[in-house]
């Protein structure tokens, strides 16, 4: 799942891992998986994080090859590399004033959403009593 730009910017010094699959062309948050999934990805296996550059490098760098989600991002396939410190104060501001704030969550009645122990569970009564649980 993609991440949030303040979110980004909290973690820059994380590793950058696409979330989904990624054509080349600028990378931004959108494209970034939330990095604190990975600890149980590498304890697993699933995940390698030798030679990862960090969120902050990756933010505005170019992906140069066709990557498919949870490829950690590495200098041999990120051409413009970022320096995370360079403009910190610029850039942010100018992003975050270009973004359009998020809809409001539309709820219809008889929907129940609850958060815990890092699972949305999410009831729907109308229709064929719908329910969906997912890790967060």
């Amino acid at each position: 799942m993609s991440i949030e730009l303040e979110y980004a910017l909290e973690h820059k010094n994380d590793p950058a891992v696409l979330c989904c699959r990624m054509e080349p062309g600028e990378i931004s948050h959108h494209n970034l998986e939330d990095p604190a999934i990975f600890p149980d990805l590498v304890d697993t296996g699933l995940l390698k994080l030798d030679g990862c550059l960090t969120i902050g490098q990756c933010l505005g760098a170019t992906l140069k090859e066709v990557s498919d989600s949870l490829t950690p991002l590495t200098a041999d396939i990120v051409d413009n590399i970022q320096d995370p410190d360079a403009g910190a104060e610029e850039a942010p501001a100018e992003e975050a004033a270009a973004e359009p704030a998020a809809p409001a969550l539309a709820v219809p009645a008889g929907t129940q959403m609850t958060f815990g122990g890092g699972v949305v569970k999410l009831y729907i009564a109308e229709g064929k009593d719908i329910a969906i649980e997912f890790p967060v």
